[in-house]
């Protein structure tokens, strides 16, 4: 056997080195990650039901049987006594590969125990075994052929077939996963995502996904067509697992998860009926994303940032192992092409060794790409979660805001934190390991271009090391200037929602392009900051764009000219530049990254500032039983303000109340006394200095101005309940709503547009009052209900109601009233003045003894009847108690007799208008039309678009030309005869430096200019779309506005224009590099390879087709 492997006509190795090295290889990785892997099916929590034994399991321990003693017979083997020389590597190999197999029946097991339907780790153990097999079968095979037949060969022979047919049938019996048998799914039933239920090579591939590619290539998809998210991936197993971080308990945070998500799980098996109505299901049993909040005073602040990264650090861990390892195939690329240039230049070399070098290049590029894919997918998903966690737990925390912090928190800041700044974070995953992996790109670059270029990268070295400082000084002019660009983008928002909250108004009053110049000078503003940060960044890129360039030439021109002996042969130039272009990806996108993680720094402080802000205290009521004396509520010296600062005035003080079990309580006083506020003491949404607040029961809430849900009259009326037709009638009955639901065109099936748009400010607040009524809760608490109603109405709903007799006679109310004529109906009565109760009692007692309440009577009478009878002689107002009484009753009887044919104002247009009110967003779907392209291109004007693409083309001309001369400098310098005393030699050298050099700096200069040139031209493409988008929209009529959600229209102003301002500006550049590089790689292969041309024509061919098929179908792909 040959001693020298690279000159033998085939691949001779040792029996030493494949007895050991390779043997040991498929071991050694399988003990590296077998810990791990225990790990994670320990931890695993989803489908954690043991699988079946089938028959593709028993064939995995067969063969895995056999393939034992085959091992076991290896041992015997060499254990007996022999004349030929053995050595301990025989023995060893094959007692690892017991034990191996021994741990590989009872990993098989747990595996099967634990729901694993295909094993990855079992899937490269064969593999590596079936591959480091095949020289042993190369090797015996030819020796038994052309050398030696002799029994001990033959053994051997036998003994390798029979291994690498054994573990080739293992490696394709783990190809398949085990039958998962899905439950039996309704008809309306989305099947679970396959993902997790397929065999390994599919998600290694994603070959999983190509029925779902298939069927939106034949027509649009929609969310049925898709599959429903694990358990893992839904949103509220997301907040719940940061929630649970945030909270501290980090070690059992994915638990918590699962716990608190597993009802919500249930909802969706085939069992339960599903909710048809997408409104419906923000209203029923929705999980509560909620965990028990601690008082304010000892809340610690929130670290976002950690808890978000805490919450998945083992998927990014995991992430950052396949980058390990992508990077580390990356840089054995130009070590394999440099032995490819030697083989070339070797025609002694054997034609095996060309064919290894050429496969296992195509190996390295496979796996590199299979790496990448696989921890871009991971990271794609993280950034997904991470996305869901912060809107969710924003969500969360607008519902739970104090007062004081409502005030300092716009909603433009909340639509921004939900849109911009969690798309940021979502954004960072894909790169955020460039972070640590750019520095080890580097250095692993410059370690290998030590070996090639030994001393000589010493000045390009220092020329790094000498741009970092610029670099972190650009980077921190730009986190202030982000800074400063979304705080204006918040304002810009908040305008934005002020000015569509008052749309009527504001067309009524022609103030259109008034409010338009306001919003456009904050645009303005904020497009100067995204100017500035172009002008930073299109520097910090051409930096380190030109970075390898200028390592490259200071590389070459020491090298060349540090010694006459020193030529720069082919091998070592395109080596070296090989690993030039992998050390331009690091520099090229570290500052990117670096600006990410600026940006998402920037949002981390925005949310954490948000999430960190007072909430209500949760302490603040107590929740008890009910007392030995019936009562219900108690207030014990209570003094009450709006937020926890000492600064602000206490709003009630002294508060003593005691309400008994199903009493009709009214509270009175004058315009800001102090009722609402002790309505908000017991919602528990004021803070607390002094004294005890008890409850017990239930409580429902009508507020002064009713919130109505974008849905049915119905839907908004159920809110979430389990509908109950009696109830339900006797409801609509008491709020006096059947007149308006027959006038309805759908009657209670009939959508109430956003905010209650298409409904009167009457029947707005009797939908709220008849929500209330139908929840059935022990206290109510009325804020003034009967104020946004007719007289005659009013008194139907307090008789049917809200009164002694009503259908809430059995309940506890609280009436807030600036009426009287209902006053001597209620139980108890509440005067309330300057934030004190002042007097409370029966009606009868408190009309002789209060002086405040007939004052307050006398005041109101006065001002109806002058309101009343404004034409006539003005009555003196009755003196006494008894006469105000009389009065009382006798206005509210005549006004009731005047008013009882009014009928409630409604619109005609309800009977016109379409069934549903407001549609639901639809998605474009096909080719992006062509109109799309050219409404970009106009904006950014058709000259600038061409001078873009000449810079794009002249830099990737300047890049093809440093090759092309360096290749020519290379071939001259190798026909060149090296003399020591010859001048023409130095002059040559300097002179390929020079042009080398020059080349460099055009491709720099045209890169900077062009990057610079489009971004300039992206910034006003979007000022022009934005003004076009306020025009259009201020021009809208009304209806427009009435059928569509402000949130859809603030979605417009904030995330799709934040993707007009950064991202299609990177997208364009990425796009143009893409096309002009594959532009400039095909002629290269046409010129230097013509033979080629058939075949990547026929290697298009596929592609042209399904491009074709996809105009001719409008509907093949879904936007």
């Amino acid at each position: 056997m040959d001693k020298n492997v690279t000159k033998s006509p085939y691949p001779s190795l040792t029996e030493c080195f494949r007895d050991t090295a390779l043997q040991w290889v498929s071991v050694g990785i399988f003990w590296l990650i077998l810990p791990f892997w225990i790990w994670m099916l320990h931890k695993r929590k989803i489908q954690p039901q043991p699988l079946p034994i089938s028959n593709l399991f028993i064939t995995k321990m067969v063969l895995a049987v056999l393939f034992l003693l085959v091992q076991v017979v290896r041992i015997v083997y060499y254990t007996l006594p022999s004349d030929k020389e053995k050595s301990q590597a025989n023995i060893i190999s094959p007692v690892l590969s017991t034990i191996t197999l021994v741990t590989i029946f009872w990993l098989m097991n747990y595996e099967r125990r634990k729901g694993m339907f295909c094993s990855g780790l079992l899937f490269g153990f064969w593999l590596s075994v079936f591959v480091t097999i095949i020289p042993d079968v190369i090797v015996y095979s030819i020796e038994y052929q052309q050398r030696d037949q002799s029994r001990g060969i033959l053994n051997e022979v036998i003994r390798v077939w029979l291994h690498i047919i054994l573990a080739f049938s293992s490696f394709i019996s783990h190809c398949l996963a085990e039958r998962y048998n899905f439950p039996k799914l309704a008809a309306d039933e989305r099947p679970i995502v396959p993902e997790l239920y397929k065999n390994f090579p599919s998600r290694l591939t994603f070959w999983w996904v190509t029925p779902l590619i298939i069927r939106g290539y034949k027509k649009p998809l929609t969310e049925e067509d898709c599959w429903q998210l694990e358990i893992s991936e839904r949103a509220v197993n997301v907040v719940h697992r940061v929630q649970a971080c945030l909270a501290g308990t980090i070690n059992r945070a994915k638990s918590i998860a699962y716990e608190n998500s597993k009802m919500w799980n249930k909802n969706y098996t085939s069992n339960n009926k599903k909710i048809g109505d997408e409104n419906q299901d923000l209203l029923n049993k929705l999980p509560s994303v909620d965990i028990k909040a601690m008082p304010t005073t000892n809340r610690k602040p929130i670290i976002f940032w950690r808890a978000l990264f805490l919450a998945y650090k083992g998927k990014l861990i995991a992430g950052g192992l396949m980058k390990v390892i992508h990077d580390l195939l990356q840089f054995s690329g130009p070590m394999i092409l440099k032995q490819v240039l030697t083989f070339l230049n070797d025609p002694t070399a054997s034609t095996w060794l060309g064919v290894f070098y050429a496969l296992l290049l195509g190996a390295t590029v496979f796996c590199q790409t299979l790496f990448l894919q696989a921890y871009f997918h991971r990271q794609y998903v993280v950034g997904l979660r991470f996305r869901s966690a912060i809107t969710g737990l924003v969500y969360r925390k607008s519902l739970k805001l104090s007062n004081s912090a409502k005030q300092g928190t716009t909603t433009g800041e909340i639509v921004n934190l939900m849109s911009i700044d969690a798309s940021r974070f979502g954004e960072i995953t894909s790169y955020i390991h460039v972070l640590w992996s750019g520095p080890f790109q580097i250095c692993l670059a410059l370690t290998l271009l030590y070996r090639q270029m030994q001393l000589a990268i010493i000045p390009g070295v220092l020329l790094l090391i000498l741009l970092i400082p610029l670099n972190l000084f650009l980077q921190r002019i730009i986190k202030q200037l982000t800074t400063k660009q979304m705080k204006l983008k918040d304002q810009r928002i908040k305008m934005m929602n002020e000015v569509l909250n008052g749309i009527k108004v504001l067309k009524l009053y022609a103030w259109e392009i008034a409010f338009m110049r306001r919003i456009d000078d904050v645009r303005e503003k904020e497009l100067q900051c995204i100017r500035q940060k172009a002008i930073l960044n299109s520097f910090s890129s051409a930096i380190w764009s030109f970075a390898p360039i200028l390592v490259c030439i200071a590389t070459f021109a020491t090298y060349v000219l540090s010694s006459k002996d020193n030529i720069l042969t082919a091998e070592k130039a395109f080596v070296s530049l090989a690993l030039f272009n992998l050390l331009r990806f690091p520099l090229v996108v570290f500052p990117t990254i670096i600006n990410s993680i600026i940006e998402a720094n920037v949002s981390n402080k925005r949310i954490q500032k948000f999430l960190n802000n007072e909430e209500i205290d949760e302490y603040a009521v107590n929740k008890t039983t009910i007392d030995s004396d019936g009562n219900v509520i108690r207030i014990k010296d209570g003094s009450f303000r709006w937020s926890n600062s000492n600064e602000d005035p206490i709003i009630l003080k002294n508060i003593n109340l005691k309400i008994r079990r199903g009493s009709l309580v009214a509270f009175v006083g004058t315009v800001g006394s102090g009722k609402t506020s002790i309505l908000s003491v017991l919602l528990g949404e004021m803070s607390k200095i002094t004294g005890q607040v008890d409850i017990s029961g239930t409580v429902a809430y009508v507020p002064q101005t009713a919130w109505i849900l974008n849905a049915t009259v119905k839907e908004n009326i159920l809110f979430g309940k389990v509908f109950n037709q009696k109830l339900y009638d006797q409801v609509i009955e008491a709020c006096a709503l059947k007149p308006d639901l027959d006038i309805l065109p759908h009657r209670d099936e009939t959508e109430i547009g956003e905010k209650g748009i298409n409904l009167s400010g009457g029947q707005r607040q009797r939908v709220s009052l008849a929500r209330a009524i139908y929840s059935e809760a022990d206290i109510y608490l009325f804020d003034d209900p009967l104020s946004a109603v007719d007289a005659h109405v009013g008194a139907h709903i307090f008789k049917h109601g809200i009164g002694p007799n009503s259908l809430l006679k059995t309940k506890t109310r609280l009436l807030v009233t600036h009426g009287v004529s209902h006053l001597h109906k209620c139980n108890e009565i509440v005067v309330v003045s300057r934030g004190e109760i002042i007097d409370h009692g029966p009606y009868a007692e408190l009309m002789n003894n209060s002086k405040i309440l007939r004052d307050l009577v006398s005041a109101i009478i006065m001002e109806a009847t002058e309101r009343k009878l404004s034409d006539t002689e003005p009555k003196t107002p009755p003196r006494s108690p008894i006469e105000i009484n009389e009065n009382i009753f006798k206005t509210a009887a005549d006004k009731i007799q005047e008013e009882t044919t009014t009928v409630e104002v409604t619109t005609r247009e309800l009977k016109e208008e379409k069934d549903k009110l407001i549609q639901k967003e639809t998605v474009e779907t096909g080719s992006v039309k062509l109109i799309v392209f050219l409404t970009y291109v106009r904006a950014c004007t058709i000259p600038m678009v061409l001078i873009i693409c000449i810079l794009f083309s002249l830099t990737t001309l300047s890049s093809l030309s440093t090759n092309v001369w360096l290749s020519r400098w290379t071939d001259r310098s190798k026909n060149e005869t090296v003399s020591t005393h010859d001048r023409s030699s130095s002059i040559s050298k300097i002179h390929g430096i020079t042009v080398y050099s020059i080349l460099g700096l055009c491709q720099v200069l045209f890169e900077f200019v062009g990057t610079y040139v489009m971004f300039k031209t992206s910034l006003n493409a979007s000022r022009k779309l934005f003004y076009k988008f306020l025009l259009n929209l201020f021009r809208l009529p009304l209806s427009f506005f009435e059928q569509t959600p402000i949130g859809r229209i603030i979605n417009r102003c904030s995330n799709d224009f934040d993707t007009i301002d950064n991202v299609i500006m990177f997208t364009l550049r990425s796009t143009l590099n893409a096309i002009l590089g594959f532009v400039t790689c095909f002629i290269l292969i046409a010129n230097f390879l013509p033979e080629t041309i058939p075949i990547m024509i026929i290697i298009f061919i596929p592609f042209i087709f399904l491009e074709v098929n996809k105009k001719n179908n409008d509907n093949s792909n879904t936007i």
